[in-house]
């Protein structure tokens, strides 16, 4: 008996081809430098992609996503590229294109991870130069290596330029690229004093030897219009202790203070012992003295260790208010300061910082720490004795909120078409077992089922992902959760409890204190009534 060979057609594209009649393509593009070349090729690659997608009666324009003036090693620096991202997760394009691997990204792990993310959703990248779809069978192998390879140039390269750089800091030769603030560069890029900033340089030191601190220091500089650093919109504590500790300003050069890591993803790192550091005495003429740098620095020692700071910076005895409380006025955190310091009744009172900078711009006053704990006594106690009647109905409402009609009315529609194409395969699967159709019909049409079927369901999943409401519903069980293990009434201030359970403290007028709970529901208190 002769052999009878019968050819099934690929039905998936034929059956998305009926579902989507034509293929939404984008673009990606990206030109990573500032050159006026480059930017004119950013905008040659725009007009020829737009053509290019536009030329294809089978597929649809859906725009050109295009990162302008970034570099290419680290995904997360490309907006575009994120955004371009996001939309294919939300089902709104089908393909992409772009020129190069070394055009998509040069960190291996980041192209690999997108393409690989991007292939799970049925999309593919199609790289013109190396005429590689991501959809083909041994494309990710082939991309790998691509990727690699531009990886490993990036890192050359990265490499090349530190040991040139560490070459001049060897030989006493680096010239700053960017000065310190009070200093400028002459011709042969040696630093030399800009006076107008050198004259604000010193006024920080003497104000800081006479006991003023960083804060303060920050905030008379602002009241006197002092022009700031680089356009800074206004003087912070944190320049101005950059400006006390920098050696520069006795005639000094600390040389990599900062450096960038060997591998993609580069990042810029503070080097803590890392690697060496190069001092270099006596490089350019002083701001101030050697005498007052010393002075200065044994005051900061001596403070740091007064407010108990770590060898890290970081505060050992962090307060649980900090940049928790937010005036209703104008937006501002709150900072903690102290009152009537050494007397018997000396207290603890927290006062936004708009209101200590200018009283003009927010009227808000200072409220006490102490009434501040007690108004969270109150709230907690309220919350307690009653939650059964708020966070159990509110848990239900937010779950039920969580879809509005339309939304369910999709899901329905879908939940009932999937249930109509299971059943379809279901009795497809009866008959050819029956012998009442041939298997390579069969094959087809469940081939169709299950494109459909899949189809269908990631729609569904896409509603369902998009309901809203979670953190409110976790922070809900949590809260209940809390109570359950927290049942009696508090007499005293609970530090943890306040941490767990509370996100912001709202401070407004007429003694208002609202406190934002875990899961965004706020509640409201007025003290002394």
């Amino acid at each position: 008996m002769a052999k009878k060979v019968r050819k099934i057609e690929p039905v998936k594209q034929k059956v998305i081809l009926e579902l989507q009649p034509k293929k939404r393509v984008c673009a990606y593009c990206r030109v990573s430098t500032d050159s006026r070349e480059q930017q004119n090729s950013f905008s040659a690659q725009v007009e020829y992609y737009k053509t290019f997608i536009g030329k294809r009666d089978d597929w649809e324009y859906t725009g050109i996503y295009a990162d302008e003036a970034k570099s290419g090693t680290q995904v997360k620096k490309r907006d575009e590229f994120l955004r371009m991202i996001k939309d294919c997760e939300d089902g709104k394009i089908d393909m992409i294109i772009t020129k190069s691997v070394t055009r998509f990204a040069r960190n291996t792990v980041d192209s690999i991870e997108a393409i690989r993310k991007l292939k799970a959703l049925g999309i593919g990248v199609y790289f013109e130069k190396e005429h590689i779809n991501t959809l083909s069978e041994k494309s990710e192998q082939m991309i790998t290596i691509l990727s690699s390879l531009a990886q490993g140039e990036a890192e050359s390269i990265s490499t090349n330029n530190k040991w040139a750089v560490k070459k001049r800091f060897q030989d006493g030769t680096f010239k700053l690229s960017d000065p310190a603030y009070g200093y400028t560069k002459d011709e042969d890029g040696n630093l030399i004093i800009k006076e107008d900033e050198a004259k604000i340089v010193r006024r920080i030191f003497h104000e800081y030897l006479n006991g003023k601190g960083s804060y303060v220091i920050a905030r008379y500089l602002n009241d006197d219009n002092v022009p700031t650093i680089r356009s800074a919109e206004e003087w912070q504590d944190s320049v101005v202790k950059e400006i006390l500790q920098n050696p520069i300003y006795e005639g000094d050069l600390l040389l990599q203070k900062t450096y960038t890591t060997e591998v993609l993803p580069f990042e810029r790192k503070t080097n803590k012992g890392e690697l060496p550091q190069y001092f270099i005495e006596n490089n350019h003429e002083p701001i101030i003295t050697r005498k007052e740098g010393r002075m200065v620095r044994d005051i900061y020692e001596y403070r740091r260790n007064q407010m108990g700071v770590d060898d890290s910076g970081k505060y050992q005895n962090r307060y649980e208010f900090s940049s928790k409380i937010i005036c209703k006025e104008c937006g501002n955190i709150f900072r903690r300061q102290k009152i009537y310091i050494g007397k018997p009744y000396e207290k603890i009172q927290w006062c936004c910082v708009q209101h200590i900078r200018d009283i003009s711009k927010c009227s808000m006053k200072a409220v006490r720490e102490d009434i501040i704990k007690e108004t969270f006594l109150t709230m907690w106690n309220k919350l307690l004795s009653n939650h059964t009647d708020i966070l159990y109905p509110l848990l239900e409402s937010l779950k039920n909120l969580r879809t509005d009609h339309e939304q369910e009315e999709e899901i329905k529609k879908l939940n009932n078409r999937i249930m109509e194409l299971t059943e379809q395969s279901h009795i497809l699967s009866r008959v050819v077992s029956k012998g009442y159709i041939d298997s390579a019909i069969f094959i087809e049409r469940q081939n169709a089922l299950t494109v459909e079927l899949e189809a269908i369901k990631k729609m569904r999943n896409q509603c369902l992902d998009d309901n809203g409401y979670e953190k409110e519903i976790v922070g809900t069980v949590r809260l209940l959760e809390i109570i359950r293990y927290n049942p009696e009434i508090i007499e005293k201030y609970d530090e943890n409890l306040f941490i767990h359970t509370v996100e912001n403290i709202i401070i407004g007028e007429n003694s208002e204190i609202t406190f934002k709970l875990i899961n965004n529901l706020e509640l409201t208190e007025y003290y002394g009534k």
